[in-house]
Parts: structure tokens; sequence; C-alpha cells
């Protein structure tokens, strides 16, 4: 009865071994990807806040129709550097998430 029980072990250790190798390669292509589109926002960070700025310097310049044209176009910008920053947030609490089972998955290798 105690051999099934030592390769059972065996066997779940290697398992875990293999999953956990796994696991640190999808860590280590996760965390690429959050370098990657952290680095894309903070090139951008600020354009929608400078076009905002640019825009209400020329808006009495403009016919109304044209300021107001632009004046969406100014709210749908920011609407898209909201959603561009609340990616890069999301990309990283996933890898806190998967940092965080990683060292869990190792302590119970162990």
């Amino acid at each position: 009865m105690s051999i099934f029980n030592k390769k059972e072990k065996k066997l779940k250790k290697e398992l875990y071994k293999r999953y956990l190798t796994d696991y640190k390669d999808i860590l280590k292509e996760l965390s690429e990807l959050y370098d990657d589109l952290k680095e894309s926002y903070a090139t951008t960070d600020s354009v929608a806040e400078d076009f905002t700025t640019f825009a209400e310097s020329i808006t009495t310049k403009l016919t109304p129709e044209e300021a107001e044209r632009l004046q969406q176009f100014s709210i749908e910008l920011k609407k898209v550097d909201k959603c561009a920053r609340d990616a890069v947030r999301d990309v990283r609490d996933v890898l806190r998430a998967h940092k965080k089972r990683l060292k869990e998955l190792q302590n119970e290798i162990r």
C-alpha cells in the first residue's frame, strides 16, 4: 500500500512541476505584454489632455457647428484614453494575481 502512495506522490509532484513550468511561461508572457502596454500608454498619456487644451484654445475661431464637432471629438478621445488607462490597470491586476498564485503553487509543491 505504501508503494502506491509513493508513486502517487511522485506523480503528483511531477505534474505540479510541469504545471509550474507552464505557469511561469504564461506569467513571463503576461509580464511582457504588461510592459509593452504600459510603455505604449506612457507615450500617449497626455495626448487627450493636450488635445482638449488645444481644442479649447481654438473654439472661438470656429463656427458653432465646428466647435460642437470638436467638443464631441474631444469627449470621445477622453473615453479612449480612459479605456487605455483601464486596460493597463487591468493587465497589471491580472499579472499581480498570477504572481500571487505562482507563489501559492510553489508553496504547495514543497
